[in-house]
């Protein structure tokens, strides 16, 4: 099947470039090389999701560059087109707005969400669309740049009511002096690129110098501009370290196939804000969704910062730093800090990916779409993607009052109101237990209740093989999964152990199952403690409902109230030493003198 052999590929050179790998017309990967010979006949040596795709293709494209930036451009740009179902595909359905400083003779200010080449200048992505509206709004206000006009720039007979309220210069009724346009334009784009300190310093030049010449009524205006100016600076925007200057930082978290990956945005030692993108691919390595998220990012953002902030190590990043010092004129640094206040920056990004990670798991499970269902569909082999799971738990009271509990999840989500509970008959036999719970689950008082996708055994191969039974004799053909304590093991009814990690999406969604059968069936234990331990305190002198209660509370139960020091009984608030010693005198088997 496929490409199988190297002969079957075509002649490579040994250059930088883009190769596809495709099946009959479809794309299925697309990736980049420095060197397109060697890095293509690597997937014939390769395992896992390498092999895979060389397997499943029929065909492989190519295309060699000049250099690596341009390859990476190339990577990029085909695989927008193509959307390929092996690369990375960051989940992008909203696009981050920017600010578009247009390039004409006299340059406007717009909001768009597309980077264009088309030689004006972008500026973003703002991680929030209230910070970029508050921002264009101050801009407005404070620097008479066009607007009204359309773009381009369109002639007008008259000019509009932003010339007579001062925040145009009106180009379009040719009023504007070119040069008088052109400062503040600088002065706009010192604002965009948060060079606000320059600025303000040349504004307050320019204020004393109005001021000495008697100019009041302007000195007046720049006053108000650089208040405006302080203002907005000092309260839109969260304060740092001013000596961290800019830079960006990432951070990542994952739970099997879903992915969270966050950047954060420092600017004259301020954050501006949160770019954040999901990612859901089960074969994908971290490596390489930060490196997805890395090149889409960077080759739309602007400006960009001397110092990049990385969660982990990265290989091949030549052809990113080339690229970055291109766009932004200047080294950009990649780093991965190991300590220091940089190192706590990453940490800061890595606690906010999760928390996002377990937003976005918290939405899914509200929608019915929690991706542990499609990974147990996937893990187990299920024809279909369960979406209700029971799961069984049998629990005793001190070897006595078996009692099996039951806990559903729809969607992800647990469906409390049809938590159920049953005494037992089975005597000390574990397993003679969880049959008769399964198979009166689906023949008795239960059978009413609508029929799971699949089954959650508390427990061991003994476990799933009686509960296997159960469902034999009642005649359903039901799948089950056993996950044994302790070493949270998946165990099929023919004994296959599945070994995940604990961040697995099917795993986390199973000992959720598990946790709540337990806490079912433990609730009704507590129940019955809390009655066996009030009928036998009842009978004790000097120990009334109130004193009942204290006890209880604070010992939760027989047992506990039997190890209790004396002393210490009677240092509770309410006791005394003669309740104390008839309350141990009546644990203890005698009768209260």
């Amino acid at each position: 099947m496929g490409l199988v052999r190297l002969e079957d590929l075509p002649p490579l050179p040994e250059a930088p470039g883009v190769y596809l790998w495709k099946r009959g017309e479809e794309v299925l990967y697309v990736g980049k090389a420095k060197n397109l010979r060697a890095r293509v006949r690597s997937y014939f040596h390769a395992e896992g999701k390498a092999r895979r795709i060389a397997e499943e293709a029929t065909g492989l494209d190519f295309i060699a560059t000049r250099d690596e930036v341009e390859a990476l451009l190339l990577e990029a740009n085909l695989i927008k087109a193509h959307r390929p179902p092996y690369n990375v595909l960051l989940k992008d359905d909203k696009h981050y707005p920017f600010l578009k400083l247009t390039q004409e003779p006299f340059p406007t200010l717009l909001v768009v969400r597309r980077v264009e080449e088309d030689g004006a200048k972008y500026y973003g992505p703002f991680p929030e669309a209230g910070a970029l509206r508050r921002i264009k709004t101050l801009i407005d206000r404070l620097f008479p740049l066009r607007k009204n006009s359309g773009y381009p720039m369109k002639k007008r007979r008259y000019p509009c009511l932003n010339y007579s309220m001062g925040r145009c210069l009106a180009p379009c009724v040719g009023k504007a002096d070119p040069e008088a346009y052109q400062e503040v334009v600088r002065q706009v784009e010192a604002v965009l690129e948060g060079k606000v300190d320059g600025l303000l310093a040349e504004l307050e030049g320019k204020m004393r110098e109005a001021a000495r010449r008697l100019e009041f009524e302007r000195a007046a205006e720049i006053r108000d501009q650089m208040e405006a100016l302080r203002a907005f600076f000092s309260t839109d925007q969260q304060a740092f370290d001013p000596e961290m200057g800019d830079l960006d930082f990432l951070g990542m978290a994952r739970s099997g196939a879903l992915a969270v990956v966050q950047l954060y945005q420092v600017r004259s030692g301020r954050i501006l804000g949160r770019i954040s993108r999901v990612v859901e691919k089960e074969e994908a390595t971290d490596e390489e969704i930060l490196w997805a998220f890395l090149r889409d990012h960077y080759l739309e953002a602007s400006p960009l910062p001397p110092l990049v902030l990385l969660p982990f190590p990265l290989e091949d990043l030549e052809g990113l730093r080339e690229l970055l010092r291109r766009r932004a004129g200047h080294k950009v640094e990649l780093r991965v800090p190991q300590r220091g206040e940089k190192a706590r920056l990453l940490e800061l990004a890595e606690r906010n990916a999760r928390l996002a990670l377990e937003t976005e798991l918290k939405a899914r499970e509200r929608r019915g779409d929690h991706p542990g269902l499609k990974a147990l569909q996937d893990l187990l082999g299920l024809s279909a993607r369960p979406f209700r799971l029971e799961g069984y738990d049998v629990s005793h009271l001190q070897g006595e009052a078996r009692v099996f509990s039951v806990a559903v999840l729809e969607g992800g989500r647990p469906k409390k109101a049809e938590y159920r509970r049953m005494r037992l008959k089975a005597g000390n036999d574990d397993y003679a237990a969880m049959e008769e719970g399964v198979y009166r689950r689906f023949t008795g008082s239960l059978r009413e209740m609508p029929l799971p996708d699949l089954l959650l055994i508390d427990g061991g191969l003994g476990q799933v093989r009686a509960a296997q039974r159960a469902l034999e004799r009642a005649g359903l053909k039901i799948p089950l999964v056993g996950l044994a304590k302790g070493e949270e093991v998946l165990i099929t009814p023919e004994g296959r152990e599945l070994r995940l990690p604990l961040t697995h999406p099917a795993l986390r969604l199973l000992i959720h199952l598990r946790d709540e059968a337990h806490q079912n069936g433990l609730r009704y234990h507590q129940k019955k403690r809390t009655e066996e331990a009030l009928k036998v305190l009842s009978g004790i002198p000097g120990i009334g409902e109130k004193r009942r209660r204290l006890l209880l509370e604070r010992y939760g139960g027989l047992r506990a109230l039997k190890e209790a020091p004396l002393e210490e009984l009677a240092r509770l608030p309410g006791m005394s030493l003669k309740a104390a010693q008839a309350l141990k005198e009546a644990l203890a088997g005698e009768e209260p003198t």
